[in-house]
């Protein structure tokens, strides 16, 4: 898939000046490629006072081609010399560097019609196998061992489905990629017959910008994450333009780099597939759009030395998204009926001192205000409510893995972990965090039902990944 090297140099642009890079990893260095040193000490000084209003792509070639660069606008200086140095998230590098390749292109090679996320951890939630036909093992042993490998077709095998994202139209297509057969210099000259990776692809109805590249990247990191119940995921990124016959052709690699020490193992297996969720993807897609997810995202370990250990922070994430989680549903329950009934009693109650002692301001001189909005039931409470709910799955959780049922009692004594640490900095775990995979199966539970899934598709997919 022609992927971008970690060390590459070259040219590029920042307004009119024309600067040498080199890239290791995700850091650039520049260097003004003036020959005059007074002309490089302009060209220096322009690039530390150039104001800036957001992030943007910084355009220039490598020995290869086109290549673009994002920058945040901030650099890092050394000493008096005329260097700088920069950490790019994204590199993109175009697919060709001959005429036919720049003819090809129906835009700009800046914008693009799909992005393409392939490989890595989509393979779990999406395992390229169901692309290979099942082999005839008892015909290989009738002739010697001769064999086929065959393919099945796309029709069985390619989904797609439609959403949005930002009020774009957005086709997203499940499906399987096969790269061509050729001599692996990285293996001493084997010859490979090529391999399968799973991908997932966002196409749109108007060419979109480079600037946009980054944003769709984090909406589909956060489903696999989702799927995959781990935040430490990854996957390869290639732009694509579509052609005068509406099909498409690769049109840049993109390189995205991101924090994390070690990715997921998890197999498909340990994972929730994609096309167990095609039904509930475009729900899935709006609500990580519309940024309704980060508390159960907080949830997930973020390398993999974190997935069989409990944090007291482990604790207050997953109080913070079980309090989420009670008002995602946006249904008024019977307590919660009773609250209001609560508030606006009291709100009568205050009018009627208010008319009586003009004398005191209410709303301005006392702490009112701050009683009304945090006033609801205990944390304790909505989980039960929720537990109550929900409860047919995280008893089998609790079962399957031998823990303790939840119950009130175990309730208050996990939400009292989370309180004594917050007020008293002390942590005494005693049997409190028993209950914690069945609350962390409820979330997700919640999540499921949120995006219209039936209590059976639910039950299925918490049992894939706790």
């Amino acid at each position: 898939m022609n992927k971008i090297a970690d060390n590459f140099c070259g040219y590029l642009k920042i307004a009119d000046d024309m600067f040498v890079y080199t890239v290791s990893d995700s850091i650039v260095t520049l260097l003004p490629a003036q020959s005059d040193s007074r002309n490089r000490y302009d060209v220096f000084h322009r690039m530390r006072t150039r104001n800036f209003e957001q992030p943007e792509f910084l355009f220039g070639e490598d020995s290869d081609g086109m290549i673009a660069m994002l920058w945040n606008g901030t650099y890092s200086f050394s000493g008096i010399n005329t260097s700088a140095r920069f950490s790019t998230p994204i590199i993109i590098k175009a697919a060709g560097n001959t005429d036919y390749f720049w003819n090809m292109l129906t835009e700009d090679w800046r914008k693009f019609h799909a992005i393409t996320f392939y490989g890595g951890n989509i393979n779990a939630v999406c395992n390229p196998e169901v692309a290979v036909a099942r082999p005839n093992i008892e015909g290989a042993l009738k002739n010697e061992g001769a064999n086929e490998i065959k393919l099945r077709p796309w029709n069985d095998y390619v989904r797609e489905v439609e959403c949005e994202i930002d009020h774009e139209k957005v086709t997203i297509t499940i499906s399987v990629l096969q790269s061509g057969q050729n001599y692996d210099a990285e293996r001493k000259g084997a010859y490979s017959l090529g391999e399968l990776n799973s991908c997932i692809r966002l196409s749109f109805e108007k060419a979109q910008d480079f600037d946009k590249i980054g944003r769709y990247y984090l909406v589909v990191k956060e489903m696999i994450a989702l799927l995959t119940s781990q935040n430490n995921i990854v996957f390869d990124v290639y732009l694509s333009q579509r052609n005068s016959d509406n099909r498409f052709f690769k049109s840049g690699s993109c390189k995205i780099f991101d924090r994390y020490k070690d990715y997921s193992t998890r197999k498909w297996h340990n994972v929730i597939s994609v096309y167990s969720m095609l039904d509930y993807l475009p729900k899935m897609i709006e609500k990580i759009a519309g940024d309704e997810i980060a508390s159960l995202l907080a949830v997930l370990p973020d390398d993999n030395r974190s997935v069989s250990r409990i944090s007291i922070t482990n604790i207050q994430d997953l109080c913070t998204a079980l309090e989420v989680a009670y008002k995602w549903e946006q249904r008024e329950r019977e307590k919660d009926i009773l609250i209001e009934a609560l508030k606006k009693d009291i709100r009568e109650t205050i009018a009627s001192f208010t008319a009586k002692h003009k004398e005191i301001s209410i709303y301005q001189e006392t702490t009112i205000s701050s009683a009304f909005q945090y006033l609801d039931y205990t944390l304790r409470q909505r989980v039960l409510t929720l537990y109550n709910e929900n409860s047919k799955v995280v008893d089998e959780v609790s079962t399957r893995l031998s823990l303790p049922q939840v119950n009130e009692e175990n309730i208050a004594a996990f939400v009292k972990l989370r309180n004594n640490k917050t007020h008293s900095g002390t942590v005494e775990w005693g049997e409190s965090a028993k209950i914690y995979l069945p609350l962390f199966a409820l979330v997700y539970t919640c999540f499921f039902k949120y995006i219209g899934m039936p209590d059976e598709a639910i039950e299925a997919a918490v049992s894939q990944i706790i």
